[in-house]
């Protein structure tokens, strides 16, 4: 799957390189790791697998192998609660690192439970912001989900409206000053009047 979405134009990187770890990633001298991650982009599970499988056994306490088994088992033979479990476990082992957050994201989004990926993703991007394998879960995300009026187009003036809307709105920084605002106004017009 990650190779059809790669071809995008609004994926973030080249088909072949999408999985691949950024140059400041500590497992980004991995070769073996590197030819797996090009094997699940080209859709070749059964090849990756038991790479991943070998690089996890060899190291079981290295998220990045983790998170790519997670979406192999995921992608390949469609495992999604496996999958999870081991996306889970590579989150945990490095919570401030976007592989593991990656794969809870894209499991998710495989399994169709679009909220919980979208949540898993943007926790990661907040954590992980340098790595680009959330954006590209994200941006695919963001091409899926229907608009606040599901019956009308993704991009008819309404939806976009309400969108843009929805963003304001959950802004947590809009909210904070709005409810400041508020406390103001009303000691403003309690001082006034009394």
């Amino acid at each position: 799957m990650p190779a059809d979405l790669a071809d995008r134009r609004t994926g973030p990187r080249a088909p072949g390189q999408l999985l691949q770890v950024g140059s400041d990633n500590p497992a980004a001298a991995n070769g073996r790791l590197r030819e797996a991650n090009r094997l699940l982009e080209a859709q070749e599970y059964d090849l990756a697998e038991p790479i991943l499988t070998r690089l996890v056994k060899e190291d079981p306490r290295d998220p990045e192998p983790l998170a790519s088994l997670a979406v192999c088992v995921a992608a390949g033979r469609g495992q999604l609660a496996t999958a999870a479990k081991l996306a889970e476990r590579a989150r945990r082992l490095a919570p401030r690192r976007g592989c593991g957050w990656f794969a809870l994201g894209y499991v998710h989004l495989l399994g169709s439970r679009l909220e919980e990926g979208y949540r898993y993703l943007e926790e990661g991007r907040r954590r992980d912001p340098h790595d680009p394998r959330l954006r590209w879960g994200l941006d695919e995300w963001e091409s899926r989900r229907p608009g606040p009026i599901a019956d009308l187009p993704r991009d008819h003036p309404l939806n976009r409206l309400g969108q843009a809307a929805w963003r304001v709105l959950s802004n947590r920084r809009v909210i904070f000053a709005g409810s400041l605002y508020a406390v103001y106004q009303a000691a403003h017009l309690y001082f006034r009047v009394g």
